[in-house]
């Protein structure tokens, strides 16, 4: 991974002044508000994948089945995926007016979450075998391939900012002690988190009925996402 840490001390400070009498004795505190930001630039490492299959049949149990073996074929993958719900219903449409029934679609849909590009192509094969043997009643479309990253490394990177921020708070405010003749404490830090969109619209592809076997689909290119934190500090110094 590859990490810049790009620290912008915005400048708004503001120091507050408070003479106030508490039970008779003067307060002269002081208030320092800073606005803080940390940043890090992250490789993604999941690439993100929608397939949907869409099947037709005369039989609803026929298109049921048919769903089923998809289903057990691309669990039997053992490539990481959400979703897997499914929809059957009867094939209807108008006709002068008067709506005509006949046979039954289904479809089921899959969000995959990849390590590596190569295990698209193994999906698109075992789909594509499905394919050979039910030929126009089955058809497949792959939407939103993207990069995106991990929770796991989103949660990583999040507390790697706030304690940065943290640190550098601390040594700001050793430094405005200083500067004061006082001794500053936080007394509070907001955080406000920025973070990358988890997935990006790009083209919709229906099937790919031109690759049969040795599938070698396009690999979306793996940009680099920018990561920040914000942080809203106030220090009081007395």
């Amino acid at each position: 991974m590859k990490k810049t840490a790009i620290l912008c001390m915005i400048a708004m400070l503001s120091i507050i002044f408070s003479l106030t009498q508490v039970y008779g004795v003067e307060d002269r505190s002081t208030v320092v508000a800073i606005t803080l930001e940390d940043t890090r630039e992250i490789v993604p490492d999941i690439l993100h994948m929608n397939v949907e299959v869409n099947v037709s049949a005369q039989k609803e149990m026929e298109v049921i089945n048919i769903l089923g073996e998809v289903d057990k074929t691309l669990r039997s993958l053992n490539i990481s995926y959400k979703d897997g719900r499914y929809h059957v219903e009867k094939r209807c449409w108008w006709e002068k007016e008067k709506r005509k029934c006949s046979g039954y679609n289904g479809s089921i849909r899959y969000v995959f979450e990849l390590k590596e590009p190569s295990e698209q192509n193994i999906i698109f094969e075992a789909v594509e075998r499905i394919k050979d043997r039910y030929g126009e009643q089955f058809s497949y479309a792959i939407s939103d391939p993207s990069w995106i990253v991990s929770k796991k490394e989103l949660k990583r990177l999040d507390d790697e900012l706030k304690l940065s921020i943290i640190d550098t708070v601390k040594d700001f405010s050793e430094r405005v002690g200083k500067r004061l003749s006082k001794v500053c404490s936080i007394t509070s830090i907001d955080y406000e988190m920025r973070r990358p969109v988890i997935f990006e619209d790009y083209p919709y592809y229906k099937g790919i009925t031109a690759m049969k076997k040795g599938i070698e689909a396009p690999e979306p290119k793996r940009e680099e996402k920018t990561i920040s934190v914000k942080a809203s500090v106030r220090l009081r110094c007395e």
